[in-house]
């Protein structure tokens, strides 16, 4: 039997459910209040999240880039040291978008710079070790010299990078190691020296008077014919001996350097590709090297060849037995600019001559025909030679700098 409940305890129990339904209501609203906040920090810290690791993606990307401007500035100096004002071991414009598009093919998250100009993303200067008054320093002075002007064989490189505004700067101290080469001031070096024709003549087109070197001049033929009476001084003591003068060490380094440039050859085949190299000029600047177990090494160039020049000079070696004939042939306008280097006997035949000096280890004869057999010694030429091979360029130990450099909001021309 259900009892009917009276006016009053219904309006008690409605009063119990409103309260009831007000506080269900007020909890509900603080979760929802505090679901909100967490939602809230929870977004902005994934949003911070996500920016600091694109911005520190980004300063890796810079990073990444000023290291490659570094590599291009040591690739640049190891392919031609910056000797004299009129050399430049810095990358070129055209080299520098080389690599730039090289790097942002390989790595597309490489941009370029929004708020400044697209150049800035990769540049490279190569300065030298000195300061505002030419003393060499081991601070980074920009605008010192770009080239070793100090001679001290150190410069710096400085890449500075800015990939999507973010703005890197690495300087770095380079220093060269080089082949051991160091020809000396002789202008003639040979055991036996002996020439037909109109003799053997000997001068000085650069630098002080050298000394000829040789143990016998041969009494048949017409000798040398030095242009100045002091040049010819004969030093025939083993002192002064070929092979005190072209040593074990030389040879092999001059054989390093031509395996590794590429102009290494054997035989006669191998001589009358040498030939061609030095006629059309391929072989300026480097050291030729021809090997022979036999001899009877033919090296002809002619025509209106110039085989290298007081700047880059050529090194010819022939490599053949002791008393071993060889024969370098320069006829027409062929002018060679360097040093000849024989291993065994050599002649030097035609109308043209040597520039720069020649080193023979058996007898050196010359036979013209109808002009006299030339050799100038040239001081520049073989200052060049004894400078201009450098085996690696390395890093200076602890001479590292990096930079983060501020933003600019440079405006981007026509932008």
């Amino acid at each position: 039997m259900i009892t009917p409940i009276t006016l009053h305890e219904r309006n008690h129990l409605f009063r119990n459910l409103t309260g009831e339904r007000g506080s269900l209501v007020v909890i509900v609203m603080v979760f929802a209040s505090l679901l909100l906040v967490l939602g809230l920090s929870l977004y902005w810290l994934i949003a911070g999240q996500t920016r600091s690791t694109e911005l520190e993606r980004t300063d890796v990307k810079a990073f990444n880039v000023a290291e490659a401007g570094i590599d291009a500035g040591m690739l640049g100096l190891k392919l031609g040291w910056p000797d004299s004002s009129e050399d430049n071991a810095t990358p070129t414009s055209t080299q520098i978008a080389n690599l730039k598009t090289t790097l942002q093919t390989q790595n597309p998250g490489l941009w370029d710079p929004s708020r400044s100009d697209a150049s800035q993303f990769l540049q490279v200067t190569v300065y030298d070790n000195v300061d505002s008054g030419g003393a060499t320093t081991t601070v980074a002075y920009p605008d010192a010299p770009s080239w070793d002007s100090n001679s001290d064989g150190k410069m710096f490189v400085d890449a500075s990078s800015n990939v999507d505004d973010d703005r890197h700067r690495i300087i770095i101290l380079a220093e060269r190691q080089q082949w051991p080469i160091n020809l000396p001031g002789y202008a003639c070096v040979s055991n036996v020296i002996s020439s037909n024709g109109q003799g053997l003549y000997v001068g000085v087109e650069d630098g002080p008077l050298p000394a000829l070197v040789g143990t016998t001049v041969d009494p048949q033929g017409k000798g040398i014919e030095p242009d100045d009476p002091a040049l010819l001084q004969l030093n025939k003591g083993p002192t002064y001996g070929f092979d005190s003068i072209v040593t074990d060490a030389l040879v092999a380094a001059l054989l390093g350097i031509a395996k590794s440039q590429g102009f290494y050859y054997e035989g006669d085949s191998g001589a009358s590709t040498a030939g061609d190299d030095l006629g059309n000029g391929a072989a300026n600047g480097k050291v030729v090297y021809v090997k022979s177990t036999t001899g009877g090494i033919l090296i002809d160039v002619g025509g209106m060849s110039q085989p290298g020049t007081v700047e880059e000079p050529v090194v010819l070696v022939i490599d053949t037995p002791p008393g071993s004939e060889n024969t370098l042939k320069l006829h027409g306008t062929a002018d060679f600019r360097g040093v000849v280097i024989v291993l065994g006997s050599a002649t030097l035949t035609g109308t043209s001559g040597v520039h720069g000096a020649v080193y023979v280890g058996g007898t050196l004869e010359n036979k013209g025909t109808g002009a006299a057999g030339e050799i100038y010694y040239n001081e520049s030429i073989i200052w060049n030679i004894n400078h201009m091979y450098v085996i690696s360029v390395n890093i200076v130990p602890n001479t590292w700098e990096e930079y983060t450099l501020p933003q600019t909001a440079t405006t981007v021309a026509g932008g």
